[in-house]
């Protein structure tokens, strides 16, 4: 049985140390549906999950030049999402190769100076 943990706790984790001031977090891995009819029927004769993509994105109540020089330079980097918050929890999900796909700075005339990161990784590997 599983204990359900608070929102607020996760953190998204790069080089081991959380992405600081983060608002929201999110990691999102979906599968394309294949399915093919035959002339005949009006459902799939064959279906299964194909091609696969993982995305994540991050808003943070501070900015730097960190992230934006990462898209602009185009690094990949590991992510680790931790729902516990705990940089050594052993349920932390490893996305690698991380790409920043945007970058976006915001400011209003109430709240803080927000960033928005996301991008996508090529790979997930769940807790062991």
């Amino acid at each position: 049985m599983s204990t359900p943990s608070l929102g607020r706790n996760a953190r998204l984790l790069k080089s081991g140390a959380p992405i600081g001031y983060c608002k929201n977090i999110s990691v999102k891995a979906q599968a394309e549906i294949i399915k093919d009819y035959s002339m005949d029927a009006l459902t799939p004769a064959v279906s299964g999950a194909g091609k696969q993509t993982f995305t994540w994105s991050a808003e943070r109540l501070f900015t730097d030049k960190t992230y934006i020089a990462l898209l602009l330079a185009g690094t990949k980097f590991d992510l680790a999402f931790g729902p516990d918050g705990t940089p050594t929890t052993t349920r932390n999900e490893t996305w690698a190769n991380c790409t920043i796909l945007s970058c976006e700075r915001k400011g209003g005339e109430s709240g803080a100076l927000l960033e928005s990161i996301s991008g996508e990784a090529e790979s997930v590997t769940p807790p062991a």
